[in-house]
């Protein structure tokens, strides 16, 4: 069988020159159209011939990675994961489980990578080099609360510590259940601000969200009496699971109208390990 060698031409070497010195480690099929000239009609042609000589990996349909020299013959070399995200869609910001293990809020390792956006992908998945991107939709109501983050160069989206509290307890089966939302409040006890988390629950509109925050507050004494209080006021009147991953059976607290169908020493018995 005949393998793809890494050779390279003098017109693929040009372009590949030109997006590196632009940055361009990740670039689209209109970047690359800008540098390779006014006809481009055979462009994807050069293109696929890159891919095909490990040069390039195509990430999805116009969407390429450069691979770099020390990649070897073979083009083993992925960019970071989040950086790759950013390229896969727009608007969007990391989060969910992946934004929990970036501000070190879990010790659970996961090769999926979570990303939110107001846009539905056709598909829901993508897998990339052994990662598989997770394309989450949400309302506009509740696309907020991302920063910035610099990983090799790159800016990349990332939903802010408090937010990222919230939009797992809105959506507990990106995050793994109640309990890694649990351990996220005991980790960033000292760092995170339970009156901005109360405010972004109240943001969100899930009123879910604030009756399971405020069980959660309380219960660990996690939060501050401002932000137990704003959260009791968005309460509803319907009990709520405190985790949509569990069986609903338990007790039912009247204060957060909570069915607690986690125990506390479930909740607390990851400290234990």
């Amino acid at each position: 069988m005949t393998k793809n060698i890494r050779t390279l031409g003098d017109v693929g070497s040009n372009l590949l020159t030109e997006l590196t010195r632009q940055g361009k480690r990740l670039f689209t099929l209109d970047d690359a159209a800008k540098i390779y000239g006014s006809s481009n009609s055979g462009l994807r042609e050069l293109l696929s011939t890159l891919v095909k000589r490990r040069w390039l990996q195509r990430m999805e349909g116009g969407k390429y990675l450069i691979l770099p020299f020390e990649a070897g013959r073979e083009g083993e070399w992925t960019e970071h994961e989040f950086i790759i995200a950013s390229y896969l869609i727009n608007p969007y910001y990391i989060a969910f489980h992946s934004a929990l293990n970036y501000y070190g809020y879990t010790e659970q390792v996961s090769r999926t990578v979570f990303v939110a956006s107001t846009r539905r992908k056709l598909k829901s998945a993508l897998e990339i080099s052994g990662v598989t991107y997770r394309f989450v939709c949400m309302t506009d109501r509740k696309f907020f609360g991302a920063t910035e983050v610099t990983l090799d160069r790159y800016r990349v989206n990332i939903s802010e510590p408090e937010k990222t509290i919230v939009d797992c307890l809105d959506r507990l089966e990106y995050c793994g259940g109640v309990v890694e939302v649990a351990k996220a409040l005991c980790y960033g006890r000292d760092e995170l601000d339970s009156l901005k988390i109360a405010e972004y629950a109240w943001k969100n509109g899930n009123k879910a969200v604030s009756q399971r925050l405020g069980y959660l507050l309380e219960t660990l004494d996690a939060g501050t009496n401002e932000a137990t209080a704003l959260l009791h006021d968005s309460i509803s009147n319907s009990y709520a699971p405190l985790d949509t991953l569990a069986t609903p059976k338990g007790r039912y607290i009247d204060r957060w109208k909570i069915l607690v169908n986690v125990p506390v020493n479930e909740l607390l018995q990851w400290k234990e390990r």
